[in-house]
């Protein structure tokens, strides 16, 4: 499932195994109402932008980032390559780009330390480093999904990682640059394909697919018997579709969706709780899907919408008025991935566009 954004192809996952952030912004002129216990934004002024956008030149559509610290960022685009930086708030020259997949549209990364990254694609490969600013020969293409299109990947460690492509599998390595015979590829989901995963640890995933299901697992390896299913939707008419989702703790997920309604939000402080343990909040984001979702922590989340606004909560489960607003600054620029390494420092993309801000 696709929204807005990595030409038009990326639903971006926000990914458990990227960490450290930070967002604080202030909306004014804010009212609610309530329908069924729900508080829904209606009318908002946004905070002027605290971000710097700088312009790669890439030619090609970034759809996420990724950034173990605040010294090594990774950047993928729809063109096959990665975008590196040891110093991501130097401007376009501290950028450099690696064709590290041919023509291949890359979807997704994880860099769950500055000695792995691993990244997927839509003809089923992980292109995986462990130099990632070594250049194109530190980066190695592995076939481990038989041209399924990925579409997600998290790396809680570096001898851990999960991807999921739009065929209901999830494949999973313990070292994931081994080689392709190191992955292990496993129908999860029947007939639905997955959009997004994030896995907080090996023993804790939470997958979304386009039937709006989350689908957890303590057992990620074990095949379907190993994950479970919940219909969080709601919507009597099905349409409902679950998109990024992020986890920093056991104790908390976040994903978000859009159906005939328009957009929704979720949380849940037991995600394994089944269907009742997730409560549905509408009006976070202008009524339209959230491109990304990401909280390091289970006081801080961040989200990108098409309407080019940084969301951010510091109390994620706190319905709609506890998410605020803050417009990037750039018009018409559509921002797919998001990642804080620290507090100081966040990082997003979107476009051929890198977004900083050290005081997000």
């Amino acid at each position: 499932m696709r929204w807005l954004g990595f030409a038009a192809l990326a639903v971006v996952v926000s990914i458990g195994a990227v960490f450290g952030l930070s967002l604080s912004v202030t909306r004014a002129s804010t009212t609610t109402t309530t329908i069924a216990s729900v508080p829904i934004l209606t009318a908002s002024l946004k905070s002027q932008s605290s971000w710097k956008v700088t312009s790669l030149s890439d030619n090609n559509a970034l759809g996420a980032v990724s950034c173990p610290s605040a010294k090594l960022c990774v950047a993928v685009d729809d063109g096959g390559s990665a975008l590196v930086s040891t110093n991501p708030t130097g401007g376009a020259k501290a950028w450099k780009v690696i064709d590290v997949d041919g023509t291949n549209s890359l979807n997704a990364v994880s860099c769950p330390s500055t000695k792995l990254c691993v990244a997927v694609d839509g003809a089923g490969n992980a292109v995986v480093s462990t130099d990632p600013t070594g250049g194109r020969s530190a980066w190695k293409v592995y076939d481990i999904d038989s041209n399924y299109f990925l579409d997600g990947v998290s790396c809680p460690s570096t001898n851990f990682c999960v991807a999921v492509d739009e065929e209901s599998y999830v494949v999973t390595s313990t070292n994931p640059a081994r080689g392709a015979s190191a992955w292990v590829a496993k129908s999860v989901d029947g007939q639905n394909g997955f959009d997004a995963v994030s896995c907080v640890n090996a023993h804790f995933c939470v997958a979304s697919d386009d039937h709006a299901r989350v689908l957890t697992s303590t057992v990620p390896t074990g095949g379907a018997s190993a994950w479970k299913a919940a219909d969080i939707d709601g919507a009597t008419d099905g349409s409902n579709v679950m998109g990024a989702v992020s986890c920093p703790s056991v104790k908390l997920c976040v994903t978000s969706g859009s159906g005939s309604a328009g957009e929704l939000l979720l949380t849940s402080t037991n995600p394994t709780g089944g269907a009742s343990a997730w409560t549905k909040t509408r009006g976070v984001a202008n009524n339209v899907p959230l491109e990304s979702i990401f909280c390091p922590s289970t006081k801080l989340c961040v989200g990108e919408d098409p309407a080019f606004d940084m969301i951010v909560s510091s109390n994620p489960t706190g319905g709609a008025s506890a998410w605020k607003a803050v417009n990037e600054g750039q018009p018409n620029h559509i921002t797919a991935g998001v990642s804080c390494p620290t507090l100081k420092l966040c990082v997003a993309v979107g476009n051929d566009d890198v977004l900083t801000s050290t005081n997000p």
